[in-house]
Parts: C-alpha cells; structure tokens; sequence
C-alpha cells in the first residue's frame, strides 16, 4: 500500500466511496429516507469538490497493487487552513475519509491520517482535527488508537 496526492481523475472513486460509506455516519434515530440523503450527498459532493479545488485542500489516495496497475483502497481530504472556532488557533482538518469496506481493518484509514498528520507538521500546524458520529464505533475506535481526543460534543434533539 502507498499513499499519494489526489488527482483530478481520482473524483469518481472519491464520489463512489463517500456514498457508499454515508450509511455508517448517520444517526440510527434519523428518519429521512436513504434516498433523500443520497440526493443531497450528491449534491453536497459537486459543491464540495469546488470547494477543495478553490481552497487547495489536499486529496491524499490510498493505492494498493503493483506500480502503473494500482487500484484506490481510500482516501482522506485534508484542509490545512482551518481555525479552531473558539481560540483560532490554525489547525489541519480531515474534511472526509473513507476506505473500501473490504480494506477496513487493515491499516489504510491508519497510513492515511498518518500522512495527514505529517503535512500538518510540515505547514507548521500543532493539531489535527475532525469530527464523527458517535454511533461510528469502527471510526471511533481507529481515532481514540491514533491519540485524537474527544474536545466537544454536537447534540441534536428529535422534536
């Protein structure tokens, strides 16, 4: 497995993976029909992908196979611009990541925050942030093993 920059050409599988891994992220009590949500990650990922393209976020690709027959495992896109909203320090933030559900377990998400981890370094930044859903166990579980800690909680009340 190697880990490289993103390219324009990687947006398909990028697009592809963040929907099928949509599912682990939303809340078992939400009641929206999967459709719906589909409809708006699609429309979510256009707007994203102009946003990364304006804002030079960092697109790293997870690949696995031989040199010039490799095939994309995941992906993690890195902002190195974000300010902490209550003290403003600058910091990385991993926008999104997912991994191809039969490379779960395997080390992939891992090498990829780690690369992340070290382009924060090299900007000179001090922390590395991102945000999940506590009903994400699997990605709760790989980021309490990398030392992220939890700093606030975002609470929702069905009415």
């Amino acid at each position: 497995m190697r880990i490289r920059l993103g390219k324009i050409q990687d947006w398909p599988f990028i697009d592809r993976l963040s929907k099928e891994a949509m599912a682990d992220s939303i809340a078992s009590w939400r009641g929206q029909p999967f459709k719906e949500t589909l409809r708006y990650r699609e429309k979510l990922l256009k707007e994203f992908r102009r946003w990364v393209q304006r804002t030079g976020a960092k697109i790293l690709m997870a690949e696995s196979g031989k040199e010039g027959e490799a095939f994309s495992i995941g992906y993690l896109v890195l902002y190195l611009k974000a300010e902490d909203e209550l003290t403003g320090v600058r910091q990385g933030w991993i926008m999104d990541i997912g991994v191809l559900p039969v490379w779960r377990g395997k080390g992939v998400g891992t090498a990829l925050i780690q690369e992340a981890e070290r382009c924060c370094r090299d900007a000179g930044l001090s922390y590395l942030g991102l945000t999940v859903t506590s009903s994400n166990q699997r990605a709760l579980n790989l980021y309490q093993s990398l030392n992220f800690m939890e700093e606030r909680k975002m609470m929702v009340k069905v009415l």
